[in-house]
């Protein structure tokens, strides 16, 4: 009748929805140089991107390779649908990191 309408707290929530649980190809890592350019180095393969409560983990094989509270995260969908781009400070070694992780299979 009033038109209240409750607040999301995430506005990324369903990004977060899309990519939980999702299987991964690879994980690269954007490594930026002295003199401006970037290149990107494999964290690793064969994984999966999991959203427990608060916090995204990123898992290859039995070891976590990054790991970030949700709120802290910048998260973007690449353009090709295949994966996703996480931005944050990874709680595994305290460093800003800039992580590109790449889908086993984009298309369902």
């Amino acid at each position: 009748m009033f038109g209240f309408k409750r607040k999301n707290k995430n506005p990324n929530a369903n990004v977060l929805k899309q990519m939980d649980g999702r299987e991964i190809k690879y994980v690269t890592k954007r490594v930026r140089n002295d003199d401006g350019t970037v290149k990107e180095v494999i964290l690793g393969k064969t994984g999966r991107i999991v959203v427990i409560e608060d916090e995204i983990r990123v898992m290859c094989g039995a070891a976590d390779v990054f790991r970030c509270k949700t709120e802290d995260a910048q998260y973007y969908m690449l353009l090709s649908g295949d994966g996703i781009t996480v931005s944050g400070v990874n709680s595994i070694n305290n460093a800003q990191m800039d992580i590109i992780v790449y889908y086993l299979y984009h298309r369902k």
